[in-house]
């Protein structure tokens, strides 16, 4: 069904992803509609492709799928559309172009501007600026029609329009397939629909060679940064529905092309994306050019001895010999689990650079991971964006991110901690901006999560066993009273959890439903308020108190977990000023997560002004402002950001986080409901790293049988990669 009209009011407008709630004018008649849309303004005629539905809430309404602009229908309309469009052409000048042309005004402008000359109140500037607008207007929404009858919806056509411009018929019906290296968020399937609406065949080399590609990134989503040469060929026959030569064949352009690579790993062949092939090499090359580097080897017993007496610390001849092996190699990893001393070497060997008057930098992947380290060494550390003043890369595009500038590290020592996330393409760029002297020291923990982004690089640099590796083993004795870091490291060797009922700080409640869980989350979260009469006391536990849980969705994820958070620690009040976006109400003193990378949010810490808020950085509504229309809020305790209303889908609550989210953070107070989920997504080091997170307190809630699931199922821990061939194949 199609409706048109003009557009008398824009009620609501989400920039990021175009949803739409308008109000459209049809003779007397007003209609409200919803859908994506752009590109368009109070005042300009649509045609809307849709259909009546009845919301339960704002009740009848027409939902659209598809859009057109049209040009206004009546001389005043148009009179009106030409002033507000065109530099230096008032309403006056409009009127006399229309009295002059009558009905053949636009083809006038359009095809014989110089008749245009006649005009009275036009100079050249003006007619061209008439001329290039209406035939840039008009070939914009040509294009546009043109792609929505392929079935592409008008707010991806018009990105498409963005980067094609006037050639955007030609390049598709050339090669449609071609719309994925221009488009980066346009899907494979819906360009194959497109491919097939043309009546271009199954074999078509184009499609093969696309399909392959789209095959080949939907691996990286998994975290490999490889695939096995057989499976490949499996997988692109199963989307492409075409015979195994035409895979073959096409994997045979594409490398000799060099948009693939293929390298022979415990002798069977993998193939890469090309940015993920060159980064690794880059990577590896860099590595074992550190190792080979001379470096004259020093004794610094007297040095470390100084920075225990200072710091009244016993080290051990463990922790004695990972201080000196950093400090005498070009790259060295410290890796071992929780209570192991890590940030004790990393802060004794910052205590002893600063008195040997050395420039380091310290630095993490994130910014809560950034601020703990901060925490507990005392030092200034940064981001490894802010270090290397990455940039934003449009639709994440793992191609430019290859070849991205980075702003070079000056410092002697860049000392990275919680290194387990580092992914590939992030350590290429942290091996482009160190200078050959500069010493990198890893720190991390192998046995957590691996990156979200593809790669094993941690794992693989110490499985080379071409880097200098210290490996933590022993539990310190404050650590060793732990039972939340004792039962860590049991589980990471593979042993089920012993829970105590007394003088611990690891709890556990066995529960026989998802309800009855949902209650025991409940009461344990009451039973710590009730701990505390003192207010600020129970707000500080609750702000430092968080939800882990393995999943999304289902009733113990995040979504339903955070709305039931919410009425319990945020209520409505009537006093706290709240803001309601698609299906979430944002409310002042609500903890909320940023969700996406953004590297344009400005923010100032200390009179000194950044750049960016990043995918996991966690905060609290501030202030909500419904007259300016913002939002903002505090993260990490320092830094209040800005939001437009129409920015908030970057924010969702975060009472209850994944474990994956929780990456390089630690609470002081963590709840872990394991009850049900996907059993390939429960996993020996997503318990453990789950386990970790919690500093002085940890309640998990659930099923015992689902613990020792978890601890027995270590399938998830392999990714294909092929850095720890490379390192070793450049030796």
């Amino acid at each position: 069904m199609k409706i048109d009209g003009k557009i008398e009011t824009i009620i609501f407008s989400n920039k990021t992803n175009g949803w739409t709630v308008l109000l459209l004018k049809s003779g007397k008649d007003y209609t409200t509609a919803t859908g994506q849309i752009e590109d368009i303004e109070v005042g300009d005629e649509i045609e809307l492709d849709g259909e009546f539905v009845v919301h339960k809430v704002y009740g009848e309404q027409f939902k659209f799928e598809n859009y057109k602009k049209l040009l206004p229908k009546t001389n005043s309309a148009l009179i009106q559309y030409i002033a507000d469009n065109i530099k230096g052409v008032g309403k006056k000048t409009a009127t006399n172009i229309i009295n002059t042309f009558g009905d053949d005004a636009i083809n006038v402008i359009r095809f014989n501007p110089e008749k245009l000359r006649e005009v009275k109140g036009l100079n050249l500037e003006k007619i061209e600026n008439l001329n290039t607008f209406f035939n840039e207007e008009w070939d914009k929404w040509n294009s546009i029609e043109y792609l929505s009858n392929l079935g592409i919806s008008v707010l991806v056509a018009s990105r498409i329009y963005k980067a094609l411009g006037n050639e955007t018929i030609k390049v598709v019906k050339e090669n449609p397939y071609s719309l994925i290296s221009f488009v980066k968020s346009i899907d494979f399937k819906l360009v194959d629909e497109i491919g097939k609406k043309l009546g271009l065949s199954l074999d078509n080399e184009d499609r093969i060679d696309t399909g392959i590609l789209y095959a080949l990134g939907k691996v990286t989503e998994f975290g490999h940064t490889c695939i096995d040469l057989d499976k490949l060929v499996d997988y692109s026959m199963s989307i492409l529905n075409v015979d195994e030569q035409d895979i073959i064949n096409g994997i045979a352009r594409l490398k000799f092309m060099q948009k693939i690579y293929t390298e022979d790993i415990n002798q069977k062949e993998f193939v890469f994306r090309r940015s993920l092939y060159l980064a690794e090499e880059n990577i590896a090359k860099s590595i074992i050019a550190k190792t080979r580097q001379s470096i004259k080897i020093k004794n610094y017993d007297k040095q470390i001895e100084k920075v225990s007496d200072v710091n009244s610390l016993v080290l051990s001849d463990e922790q004695k010999q990972a201080i000196s092996t950093c400090l005498n190699n070009y790259i060295s990893v410290i890796t071992g689990g929780p209570g192991t001393g890590k940030t004790t070497i990393i802060k004794c060997i910052i205590d002893i650079l600063e008195n040997l008057k050395k420039e380091y930098v310290l630095c993490a992947p994130t910014g809560r991971a950034a601020k703990r380290i901060k925490e507990t060494t005392g030092k200034e550390a940064k981001t490894l964006h802010r270090l290397l003043e990455i940039t934003k890369v449009e639709n994440d595009n793992l191609d430019i991110f290859l070849d991205i500038m980075v702003r070079p590290i000056e410092a002697e020592v860049v000392i990275i901690d919680e290194a387990s996330m580092i992914d590939t393409m992030m350590m290429n760029n942290i091996i482009k901006a160190l200078k050959v002297n500069t010493k990198l020291i890893l720190v991390g923990d192998v046995n957590q999560l691996p990156s979200v982004g593809a790669g094993a690089v941690l794992k693989d640099i110490i499985d080379s066993n071409c880097v200098n590796t210290v490996y933590l083993k022993k539990i310190y004795r404050q650590s060793a009273k732990s039972d939340i870091i004792v039962n860590a490291h049991r589980v990471n060797d593979g042993i089920y959890p012993e829970f105590k009922t007394k003088d611990t700080d690891l709890f556990f409640y066995q529960t026989d439903s998802v309800s009855s869980t949902l209650d025991k989350i409940d009461s344990v979260i009451s039973e710590e308020i009730d701990l505390h009469e003192d207010v600020k006391d129970a707000i500080d536990i609750l702000k430092n108190m968080q939800i882990l849980t393995p999943m999304k969705k289902t009733e113990l994820g995040t979504i339903q977990l955070n709305e039931i958070l919410q009425e319990k620690l945020n209520k409505k009040d009537g006093i706290k000023i709240e803001k309601k976006f698609g299906d979430k109400t944002f409310r002042v003193s609500d903890k909320v997560m940023q969700i996406v990378n953004n590297y344009d949010k400005k923010f100032s810490i200390d009179g000194k002004f950044f750049d960016g808020v990043f995918n996991g950085d966690i905060g609290y509504i501030t202030k909500i402002d419904n007259l300016e229309e913002k939002l903002y809020v505090l993260f990490d305790d320092e830094k209040e950001v800005e939001y437009d209303f129409d920015e908030l889908d970057q924010l969702e609550h975060a009472y209850a986080i994944t474990i994956h989210k929780s990456q390089g953070s630690e609470f002081d107070f963590c709840i872990l409901p394991i009850y049900i989920g996907y059993p390939k997504l429960f996993t020996r080091n997503l318990l453990y790293t789950a386990m970790t997170r919690a500093k002085k307190k940890l309640v998990i809630i659930g099923s015992k049988k689902m613990i020792n699931y978890m601890v027995d199922n270590v399938d998830s821990k392999n990714r294909n990669t092929g850095l720890k061939q490379k390192i070793i194949n450049n030796l």
